[in-house]
């Protein structure tokens, strides 16, 4: 088991290996503030490689906080 920690306003997405589940991709997001259901949350997407595996490439996440007034 991993000790790897997510901060606040970030989060990861893998490649799923194991080819007999339907998606192709897995991950999470710590989300930084709270949110209401159907609100979109806007993040960026940086690929990365993991410092304890090389092996490993994933693209990690930051989630943004530019939220539109409500209407």
């Amino acid at each position: 088991m991993s000790s790897f920690e997510l901060k606040e306003g970030k989060g990861n997405v893998f490649t799923n290996k194991n080819k007999d589940e339907k998606h192709a991709y897995y991950g999470s997001l710590k989300v930084s503030r709270d949110v209401k259901a159907g609100e979109i949350i806007k993040f960026q997407g940086y690929k990365n490689v993991s410092s304890n595996n090389p092996d490993l490439k994933f693209i990690g996440l930051q989630m943004l906080d530019k939220r539109e007034a409500d209407i």
